[in-house]
């Protein structure tokens, strides 16, 4: 029987040294488990690491940990969120100042829950926190209750880039003031919410956080030969490898809503199929009316791709490929991560690789992505003909 997944296993090998050292790639049909493949080390041999700061490479295999990047937003933040408005502790069209202190007496008070997940708050799409505060306090500063009041205070003095609404802009401090208001209604740490409320249901174990004090990183529950290293980080001056590689998570204490999760393609998935089998009227993770609600294909506002807590394929050159479902949400991360699953189908494809490694510079991933995905879709549609 002609295995249809045979170009998929080729391009995915073929992307190793040219577009990252390593990668996890998984496919699944109707919810089922179709393809899981990996390629690659978790680093490239030559990488030169500072002394006590050691780079493990190891063979990637298909339960390698990699740093999701901005995959928190929809698989930590958006989730975490959903069950909170679920039980009552969030009003999720309401306005955040009635929870966030902060923000009381500025633009974003009347901003609401749902406005911030749809990346329709008006809220700049970045700053560079991290940059800022270490130049006037140093490393020591990362991690603590000072840099995250820090932050917090400083985004609440963003000026709008837009009236709430009216454009979507990708904001990641849009994010973190989420992380912050799903920890003032939920009572503790965004790390804890998750642990509480979407990892211990969905029976995930190597689904977490890494947290940082003081700008030392505590040991990630996995060893270290497990998770793919990212970048050779000018700020901290080494290679990161089970610490977050976003700065502005970093300085945060490693637990952000826009970055700071780390996960395998497996459990990714189990997060995403969860989400739809609440779409389809499961009610044992989520409310369906909210898993509706996020999963939606309705444009917020017209034009723009960008979904409540997720996205969807552009019009032209997605990453998703052009043989994307219609109806196909997901997310890209910045380290090179991705889902994009069909909600009608139950087809999903999880794509987990260090592109950033040894440097962000590399771009390869640009070309390889879509490519990728139209050989997975067409895997995917050709196993049921």
């Amino acid at each position: 029987m002609p295995d249809s997944f045979e170009k998929v296993r080729e391009i995915l090998a073929a992307g190793v040294g040219s577009v990252f050292s390593g990668a996890v790639l998984g496919c699944w049909r109707n919810g089922q488990q179709a393809f899981l493949g990996s390629a690659g080390t978790t680093a490239f041999h030559d990488v030169t690491a500072l002394p006590g700061h050691p780079v493990v490479v190891a063979s990637v295999q298909p339960d390698t940990v990699f740093d999701l990047a901005s995959l928190t937003k929809p698989l930590a933040t958006l989730p975490v969120l959903l069950s909170l408005g679920a039980s009552g502790h969030l009003d999720l069209d309401g306005s955040i100042g009635a929870r966030l202190p902060v923000v009381r007496g500025t633009s974003w008070e009347t901003v609401t829950t749902i406005q911030l997940l749809a990346h329709v708050s008006g809220m700049p799409a970045w700053y560079p926190f991290a940059a800022e505060l270490l130049a006037a306090q140093g490393e020591i500063v990362a991690g603590t209750t000072q840099a995250r009041d820090w932050v917090l205070s400083r985004i609440a003095s963003l000026p709008a880039a837009s009236n709430p609404g009216s454009v979507c802009t990708y904001s990641d401090p849009g994010f973190i003031l989420l992380a912050a208001l799903a920890e003032a209604a939920g009572g503790t740490t965004l790390d804890r919410l998750f642990a509480q409320r979407v990892a211990l249901p969905l029976g995930l174990r190597q689904t977490f956080f890494v947290r940082h004090v003081s700008g030392q990183a505590e040991v990630a529950p996995v060893p270290q030969s497990r998770i793919a290293a990212t970048e050779i980080c000018p700020t901290r001056r080494r290679c990161l490898q089970g610490e977050v590689h976003d700065d502005n998570a970093w300085v945060l204490g490693g637990v952000s809503g826009h970055a700071g999760l780390f996960s395998t393609a497996g459990e990714v998935a189990r997060i995403c199929l969860a989400l739809r089998d609440a779409w389809l009227g499961d009610q044992r993770f989520l409310l369906p009316a909210l898993a509706r609600r996020a999963l939606s294909c309705e444009a917020t506002p017209p034009g723009s791709t960008r979904r409540i807590g997720l996205d969807t394929p552009s019009p032209h050159g997605s990453m998703a490929g052009d043989l994307a479902p219609t109806g196909t949400v997901g997310h890209l991360g910045f380290t090179g991560t991705s889902f994009w699953m069909d909600p009608g189908t139950g087809n999903l494809v999880v794509l987990l690789t260090n592109r950033v490694h040894p440097e962000r510079a590399r771009i390869g991933i640009q070309a390889f992505r879509p490519l990728l995905h139209d050989a997975c879709w067409q895997a995917l549609n050709d196993a049921v003909r």
